[in-house]
């Protein structure tokens, strides 16, 4: 993280108000240059390429320019309403189009209300082709502007100006996470915790800017426009103590929910009793859910093994004209609790790599139990290609399809490092190990053992269809831009 130098305070409030502000405009403008044109698309659709007369209403006919210059605010008020419009929307794509495609469904069903209501004899052709190209449109649009977002704040542009109360793991975490995430614009400024004297430099690189009475003076400060509470970092009657001392300053707060293991979509906020509370959902698989996890498993070994069979030979042939040895490397590794299997690989080393790592100890830049070594001479030159891309790892699609790895898991470990682990780290053998998981598509170059355990272990509290369709998307992602491998 790049430390931010201190500034002089001058109101900057005012300012940042103005900015959200801005942004919200323009986002309703979009939406609704992108209502009304699905609209007015759907009026030249149903009346002029379908060959439809509109209807009529009192002997004239119906005017659908003026219905769309009616209907586009109403559909931006039940965006609203679903609240597409949050000054600080950190939404999942998936997340947005659901609310996209509730509003669009909102509007349409109000359009069929208001028409049965009013007895305008609207055709309804034309209001069900307003609704799927209003979706289509929209939800482009909002994919683009998304887009330019992440571009901007990657940039350092759009950036929401961080304070975290805490210095404990879960706040560190957090700080990590969102540095790594530079697309959700947030810029760490700095931590604020009693635990330490100010400008305190912690083991991760951040600071201690100052202690929790100095709050207020360090929003203004260093012009904070969030602050982020660790809410396992403080008690519980500070927290109320914060948000008062806070209430009359321009600063969003946002609290954790004191774990970082969790998915949000595994929690939801009940009040019980008026007493605000997290229900968690229950984790793990089911029947069902294992039996369609293997069935994705067999079909996309089948069809990915089918489909590069040929640059499957060309790359065994490469590597056997390329250095003395076989093709494949085998290697025992551990499975589901722990059983033992043979792993296949490509070879990306020389056929003694094996006897040859002793003299590499030295050298390990791995984390924790692992081995790696950046500029390792043992490997080849096919195998700087193909662990370049990721791509030594495809004949596992063996052991996909013999049930013993999935396509997506924990990183499967060897014997002799199953032997090392602890009774928390041991809870990532409940599962199947994967040709991909959380760990490799999350920087996993740059991540500590620490990560790369928690990542797992996330990983199966989590689990679910969609997030193993997300991380083979990003594997995908990342096969092709060579991210994150040695």
């Amino acid at each position: 993280m790049t430390q931010t130098e201190a500034v002089p305070a001058f109101p900057i409030r005012k300012r940042a108000h103005r900015q959200s502000s801005f942004r919200i405009a323009l986002r309703v403008l979009a939406d609704g240059m992108a209502v009304s044109s699905a609209l007015f698309l759907a009026t030249a659709l149903r009346f002029e390429i379908f060959s439809g007369a509109p209807g009529k209403v009192d002997g004239a006919l119906i005017d659908y320019t003026l219905v769309t210059v009616i209907a586009t605010p109403v559909w931006l008020l039940l965006f609203w309403l679903y609240g597409l419009y949050e000054p600080r929307q950190v939404l999942s794509p998936v997340n947005e189009f659901k609310q996209v495609f509730h509003g669009v469904v909102a509007g349409s069903v109000l359009i069929f209300v208001a028409d049965s209501v009013f007895n305008r004899n609207l055709a309804r052709g034309w209001a069900l082709l307003g609704m799927a190209l209003s979706f289509v449109l929209v939800g482009g649009e909002r994919l683009v502007v998304r887009k330019f977002l992440h571009f901007m704040r990657r940039r350092g542009s759009d950036a929401t100006r961080t304070l975290i109360v805490g210095t404990n793991h879960e706040a560190r975490t957090i700080a990590k996470t969102l540095d790594r995430e530079g697309w959700l614009g947030y810029q760490i400024l700095g931590f604020v915790d009693d635990a330490g004297p100010d400008s305190e430099e912690l083991e991760d690189g951040y600071t201690v800017l100052g202690t929790l009475a100095q709050l207020k003076d360090l929003v203004d400060e260093y012009r904070v426009n969030n602050v982020l509470i660790a809410a396992s970092a403080l008690d519980p009657g500070y927290l109320n103590r914060l948000f008062w001392e806070l209430q009359d300053h321009d600063v969003d707060i946002q609290i954790t929910s004191g774990t970082v293991d969790l998915m949000a979509s595994r929690m939801i906020v009940q009040s019980v009793a008026g007493v605000p509370l997290l229900y968690v959902r229950r984790s793990g698989m089911d029947g069902l859910q294992r039996t369609i996890k293997r069935s994705i498993d067999v079909a996309g070994s089948l069809f990915v093994g089918l489909l590069l069979s040929p640059v499957l030979l060309a790359f065994a042939l490469w590597i056997k004209r390329d250095s003395h040895g076989p093709a494949f490397f085998k290697q025992v590794r551990a499975g589901r609790d722990g059983e033992p299997f043979v792993c296949w690989k490509f070879r990306t080393m020389v056929a003694d790599a094996e006897e040859r790592k002793a003299e590499l100890e030295a050298l390990n830049e791995g984390p924790g139990l692992l081995f790696k070594v950046k500029e390792d001479p043992r490997i080849t030159k096919a195998g700087k290609f193909l662990r370049r891309f990721s791509l030594d790892e495809l004949p596992q699609l063996r052991n996909v399809l013999k049930g013993e790895m999935s396509l997506v898991g924990p990183r499967p470990a060897l014997p002799s490092e199953v032997e090392q682990f602890d009774d928390w780290t041991r809870n990532r053998m409940k599962v199947k190990p994967g040709m991909t998981g959380l760990w490799q598509v999350s920087g996993r170059a740059e991540t500590s053992f620490s990560d790369y355990v928690r990542y797992d272990l996330f990983y199966i509290q989590n689990w679910s269809l969609s997030l193993d369709l997300w991380i083979l998307w990003r594997t995908f992602r990342a096969v092709l831009s060579a991210e994150g491998a040695h």
